[in-house]
């Protein structure tokens, strides 16, 4: 069962005053608005200065960079330029080395520089060689060692071990 409340409840209307609520929201507002610390008392300052540092450091860096590629590049192409003079150099170099190592060139050189000449027939020498006529004949051995030391010898030599 329930028991009924015997208090006596008002309502209390200063809680539906909304006027005086909104003066003292306001109140409250300026005061806060009024203790927020300074820039200096709460090093902003030094943040400030070091993004404004940031801020000039970085494009100044992204400046010089982009000069020393540009140095780069110019290099690079230079080079690259020297480097196709060099290769026609070479090749001209060749083409007249291919020339000068000629028969003809030779005989040449042979004829006017060093006063040789052709031979003749006249001047040619006949040698007899003496043979002798005679022929040695390697012995033909019917003996199975023989005949298996040899072929291991062959073997050995195909291998590269003699």
């Amino acid at each position: 069962m329930l028991i009924p409340n015997r208090t006596s409840t008002a309502y209390d209307f200063d809680r539906f005053d909304t006027h005086e609520k909104e003066a003292e929201m306001q109140m409250n507002r300026k005061n806060r608005q009024i203790e927020k610390p300074s820039a200096a008392k709460s090093g902003s300052i030094v943040k400030i200065l070091l993004m404004a540092v940031c801020a000039v450091a970085l494009p100044a860096y992204l400046l010089v960079y982009k000069v020393e590629l540009s140095e780069l590049s110019g290099k690079i192409s230079d080079s690259l330029i020297e480097l196709e003079k060099e290769e026609s150099e070479n090749l001209r170099l060749q083409a007249e080395l291919d020339n000068l190592v000629t028969l003809a060139k030779v005989e040449d050189f042979a004829k006017n520089e060093l006063g040789m000449q052709k031979i003749t027939s006249v001047q040619g020498k006949h040698i007899a060689l003496d043979t002798g006529g005679t022929t040695e004949i390697a012995e033909n051995d019917d003996n199975p060692a023989v005949f298996i030391s040899r072929w291991f010898s062959g073997v050995l030599e195909y291998l590269g071990f003699k």
